[in-house]
């Protein structure tokens, strides 16, 4: 397939002479993916990142294909983890757009503006990492807001749909489960096991319900769920959340140090607020001393919000 390959560029019913290239893959090639990740994967080399208590090595940032967060405890920290990005950037012909980077301060002010390749990155309490709202406070109510505002234009989206009486009930219920749902748990890792959180969501999923089924707002909607077989969000973010705390500690990144070796904090954090709700310990044991009571509105911080992070960076 590489073996002298050539290209032409067709413009109209123009193609042009056929001209060999000496770099690069075909589209849609399973190497492209490869060969970058062996590409990308000495970008964080030399940097200091952070410290995070239970764990014996810092974690500089972290990577998924082209998006990456860097972490540091200072903004001098940050500014050399920039620089370093600039000089791998500049000795491997690569350009980064700084106006989709930002800088997220945890604790503190920066005390300066922080520069990459030449360009300035701009300061925010909150941006959009692979879907995922993270903000300055490390809640998760931006991303239950995200969720319930998509989960609204997608019933709007499909109003006709579900109002049609010429469609069978059947398909509208299908609709409910394999799209709205879909959207509305969309990280329930990380809010799950908690029907308070989960409620803002659940009650725009209602409204598509009722709207095809022609039910009054008084409508028991739990009994109605039930008789449609429609989950509730609750028990869709319960289990995800569950099969996570399962699935995650046997993966090869920084989460499963993190629910191994939990840490010791005031308030609970992602790991040891599952455990609080399971019964279950990170190891698979079972706790055997009587669970604390928890309200329905708590919070459990994410793991990661407690690792004492002054400021991040996605680049």
């Amino acid at each position: 397939m590489y073996d002298a390959p050539k290209i032409a560029v067709r413009v109209g019913n123009e193609v042009s002479n056929s001209t060999e290239y000496l770099c690069g893959v075909r589209q849609g090639c399973p190497a492209s993916p490869i060969l970058f990740d062996f590409y990308i994967n000495d970008i964080f080399k030399g940097m200091r990142g952070v410290r995070v208590p239970g764990l014996t090595s810092c974690i500089p940032g972290l990577l998924f294909a082209d998006d990456a967060v860097l972490l540091a405890e200072s903004s001098a920290d940050i500014q050399a983890a920039l620089d370093t990005i600039t000089e791998w950037s500049d000795t491997w012909e690569m350009a980064v757009n700084a106006s989709k980077c930002w800088i997220m301060t945890i604790s503190g002010e920066l005390t300066a503006d922080m520069t990459l390749q030449d360009q300035k990155v701009n300061s925010t309490d909150q941006y959009t990492y692979l879907g995922y709202i993270m903000n300055s406070k490390w809640d998760v109510s931006g991303t239950i807001k995200n969720n319930k505002k998509k989960v609204r234009n997608a019933v709007y989206a499909a109003y006709s749909f579900l109002r049609r009486t010429d469609v069978l009930t059947a398909l509208k219920i299908k609709f409910i489960n394999s799209v709205l749902m879909p959207i509305g748990f969309y990280d329930g890792e990380t809010f799950g096991m908690s029907e308070a959180r989960c409620k803002p969501i659940q009650s725009e999923i209602d409204k598509a319900i009722r709207m095809f089924a022609n039910l009054g707002k008084s409508a028991a909607m739990e009994r109605i769920r039930d008789e449609l077989g429609i989950t509730s969000v609750f028990m869709r973010t319960s289990t995800t959340r569950e099969r996570a705390y399962h699935k995650w500690p046997t993966s090869k990144t920084w989460i499963a140090d993190f629910i191994k070796a939990p840490m010791k904090a005031m308030m609970a954090t992602w790991s040891t607020g599952n455990d609080e709700i399971t019964g279950l310990s990170s190891t698979g044991g079972r706790w055997t001393a009587k669970l604390r009571k928890k309200t329905s509105g708590t919070l459990e911080k994410c793991v990661w919000a407690h690792s004492g992070l002054p400021s991040a960076c996605s680049a």
